[in-house]
């Protein structure tokens, strides 16, 4: 399943379709995995903002889920 991962440099937001995500914090880099099986490394992930959507809570829970063999319920306020 894919969500948008949006994230801003200084003044420039970048948009990618992914899915999924992690972060190195020893390389302090985030790493983002693609459809496709292809990656990209986001270099001075502290220097970055983020914006994650509802598609990615969607998919969080999802795959929580999958994992948990059962539906977890959720509430909107």
């Amino acid at each position: 399943m894919e969500y948008k991962f949006k994230y801003k440099r200084c003044w420039l937001w970048h948009t990618f379709k992914v899915t999924g995500h992690a972060y190195d914090d020893k390389q302090n880099k985030l790493i983002l995995y693609f459809q496709n099986g292809s990656i990209r490394e986001i270099k001075k992930w502290t220097n970055c903002e983020i914006f994650l959507g509802s598609d990615w809570a969607i998919v969080t829970k999802k795959s929580m889920e999958v994992k948990v063999g059962q539906v977890i319920p959720t509430s909107y306020i």
